[in-house]
């Protein structure tokens, strides 16, 4: 199985990377490195992130206050969103009408 982003999580992932960037240099990375982790255990173990409906579910990062916002489809893992904790909750429900 894999997982595909969907473009408005993708530009999430840049912001943060930036954010984090800015704030301190090799930040970035690390987050990067960190949500590589968290996606790559959603792979290995699907089902193992905490149900937010009954299509949704989410995975928090190890090191960083941020959430994967996931759907398992049939043949993939779409990431709806890489949110941070405390910010818009909810704001992702809108995106599950673009995927199928």
């Amino acid at each position: 199985m894999q997982a595909r982003f969907l473009r408005p999580a993708e530009s999430e992932v840049a912001e943060a990377i930036a954010y984090f960037d800015d704030r301190r240099e090799g930040l970035g990375d690390r987050f990067e490195k960190d949500l590589r982790s968290t996606v790559n255990l959603i792979i290995a173990y699907p089902l193992s992130g905490k149900p937010l409906t009954k299509r949704v579910r989410k995975s928090p990062l190890r090191k960083f206050q941020y959430n994967v916002i996931y759907v398992v489809d049939e043949q993939e893992i779409i990431i709806l969103a890489v949110a941070h904790h405390r910010r818009r909750p909810g704001y992702w429900h809108t995106r599950l009408t673009e995927i199928r």
